[in-house]
């Protein structure tokens, strides 16, 4: 015989049951309501504002300059730019190869830029540009405090990108002694002076620079501290005194006097 349950008895754990369901859908509406509430506070208060921006990497242009291009400043919310979009506004920059952003422990921004490296300061009658290790020319709002040789010439882009791919070519140690580098604009083919610190005045040609400089310290300390000249690697190498080429001492004293004032120059330039 199947045993009856009266409905009265089963009322109290009905009413448990739904007790628990009601309980359980008001708990999860206040826990919705905190969040919310949390949330709401936390766009308020300066937890999520940008507390600091670090940048790395730049020479070319000044760290302002840099976050006005991407949109970020300090005091701004952490989220209220777009990563992606920052960075590709970043990389459209004029001298930058590369960028990348970034955000750090909740309330900082670290923008890593790499630039093309300044190689050469181009002389444009007075006026002085940075040629870029890619061949660009560009002119910046500061002069950047930067050692690197002047140039004379070099207008046409085809010249100057090859002049920029010899220079990177070179070993620190030889690019550190070139002073200056002159254009033959009269001259057949792509022959270029170059003016050293040392004293010594090399002719080359551009196409061949970095290959034949190689050599340079062997050239010189085969010279044993002699007189001072000009040294020519444009086919084989040869050394010629400047007081053969100028024809007496005096003329080499104006000479060595002319290297000096552009020394001079190049200085007061850096400075």
């Amino acid at each position: 015989m199947e045993k009856v349950i009266d409905i009265e008895e089963r009322i109290p754990s009905m009413r448990k049951k739904r007790r628990k369901k009601t309980n359980r859908k008001f708990v999860f509406i206040l826990l919705l309501f905190v969040t919310i509430l949390l949330v709401l506070l936390y766009f308020q208060s300066q937890a999520s504002k940008i507390d600091a921006v670090v940048l790395e990497g730049s020479v070319l242009h000044d760290k302002d300059f840099y976050l006005k291009q991407a949109g970020i400043s300090s005091g701004d919310s952490i989220w209220g730019f777009d990563i992606e979009n920052a960075t590709k506004r970043l990389r459209a920059v004029e001298g930058v190869q590369e960028a990348s952003v970034s955000r750090k422990w909740f309330r900082d921004v670290h923008i890593t830029v790499q630039e093309w490296s300044p190689i050469a300061w181009m002389d444009r009658k007075g006026q002085y540009e940075l040629i870029l290790e890619n061949g660009d020319v560009f002119t910046p709002d500061e002069e950047p405090l930067v050692d690197i040789p002047i140039v004379d010439g070099f207008e046409d882009e085809e010249v100057r990108k090859l002049l920029a791919s010899q220079l990177i070519e070179l070993d620190d140690s030889i690019y550190q002694l070139v002073s200056e580098i002159v254009e033959q604009e009269d001259s057949e083919g792509d022959q270029v002076i170059l003016y050293m610190d040392d004293g010594y005045e090399v002719h080359a040609s551009l196409g061949t620079l970095s290959d034949k400089l190689s050599y340079y310290p062997e050239i010189v300390n085969q010279l044993n501290g002699s007189e001072k000249g000009v040294i020519d690697v444009e086919v084989g190498t040869y050394f010629t005194p400047y007081s053969k080429l100028y024809g007496s001492e005096e003329s080499k004293v104006d000479k060595e006097n002319a290297e000096e004032e552009k020394g001079d120059d190049s200085e007061s330039k850096d400075e």
